[in-house]
């Protein structure tokens, strides 16, 4: 006899099943339709201490940091702002091993995993309780078995891992620009002193842009040639192997509800709760799986509550992609050098938050931003 049905063994799924047991002592299955937790890995491990730490009872992930990052160098075509801080603000992760620490974990405490078991058949009947949990990402079975608002806004990304030596190994290349990656960014991890991760997005509704086109002139730009690189990750052809994956970069206007007898609520990538301006979805997804666990029997709770956490810095984060996609490169670059002379380099170094940017929003911190930045007026 189940409790909780959850569709998807990633962080999000994982961290429900927890959150219910510790919360309700429920007994928990999760089905997996892989046959390992981790694997593919096609997202960044990159993530904030902030972040890692409100997750820090779900995972002890500094088993998995292979790399601190203590800021980023972002590149508005041409225009370069700088945030730094003396200490690391985000860790690189072995996001595999990461995934596999929160399963395990799950596991311990009574979840049972069943890998290599989909639940796609089109057969609600196929869950195993009435309380179900939809992690299953972005092209959720569980969102579209119960009807639930589509997703209208994603991102195609790509990335390889290269030998690379950076400039400074501990600070990130953001690069800006809508003729090579219209609606996001392309963007450099550095993983140590010899090897990064090239990585780059651009919205699916840019038809005739190609992803993988967009990912060689990134590398291009560091002279870098993806199918002739022999010393990044390889594959049995010998050409640097591509990772490739689809965001949810928008939230589904709802994400909970009780149909034909069950309670059923989404999470993570399959409740578009990702970070617009990133894609990231690891931190906020959690939490709100967190909440999701301690709620799987109250869909309208768990929406209320977690809506009212993480709901304006979802909306912030989606008016500042908005913001940025809608610009030409002419236009991103003015930009950059307005905020580069407005004091905006100091005021991320010092207030900034990678995920929730609400906790930037304070009277004394935008009066000074504001006071140093009166020219950008209309931004």
């Amino acid at each position: 006899m189940h409790d909780l049905h959850v569709i998807g063994a990633g962080p999000a799924g994982c961290v429900a099943a927890l959150s219910a047991i510790r919360k309700h002592n429920a007994r928990v299955t999760i089905s997996e339709e892989h046959e390992c937790v981790g694997v593919p890995a096609n997202c960044s491990g990159l993530f904030s201490v902030d972040g890692l730490e409100t997750l820090r009872d779900y995972v002890d992930y500094r088993g998995t940091v292979i790399n601190d990052i203590c800021g980023a160098v972002i590149d508005l075509c041409g225009e370069k702002i700088t945030v730094k801080r003396k200490n690391a603000v985000a860790h690189v992760c072995n996001r595999a091993l990461l995934d596999l620490r929160i399963a395990e974990n799950a596991e311990k405490e009574g979840a049972e995993i069943r890998y290599g078991e989909r639940i796609s058949t089109g057969i609600v009947d196929r869950f195993k309780t009435d309380n179900i949990i939809g992690a299953d990402g972005p092209n959720s079975f569980v969102a579209r078995s119960f009807g639930f608002p589509k997703i209208g806004k994603f991102v195609a990304t790509a990335q390889t891992t290269v030998r690379y030596a950076a400039e400074d190994p501990h600070m990130v290349e953001v690069f800006l620009s809508n003729s090579m990656f219209p609606g996001f960014f392309g963007w450099v991890i550095p993983h140590n002193e010899e090897k990064a991760e090239f990585g780059c997005g651009i919205k699916i509704l840019n038809r005739g842009t190609n992803v993988m086109d967009a990912l060689d002139l990134l590398l291009k730009m560091k002279n870098i040639v993806r199918n002739k690189n022999i010393n990044g990750e390889r594959n049995k052809g010998g050409h640097a192997t591509v990772k490739c994956a689809i965001i949810p970069i928008e939230t589904r206007k709802r994400t909970a509800m009780r149909r034909n007898g069950k309670n059923v609520l989404l999470v993570g990538d399959a409740a578009g709760q990702t970070k617009s301006t990133t894609g990231g979805g690891v931190i906020i997804g959690g939490n709100c799986a967190r909440i999701a666990g301690e709620n799987f029997d109250n869909p309208l709770g768990y929406e209320i509550k977690w809506r009212a956490k993480f709901g304006a810095d979802l909306f912030i984060h989606s008016f500042v992609n908005r913001y940025l996609s809608a610009k030409s490169d002419a236009e991103l670059k003015q930009l950059g050098a307005r905020l580069r002379t407005s004091g905006l380099e100091r005021f991320l170094s010092k207030h900034g938050h990678m995920d929730r940017p609400t906790r930037m929003i304070t009277p004394g911190a935008l009066g000074r931003l504001l006071g140093n930045a009166w020219g950008l007026r209309g931004i």
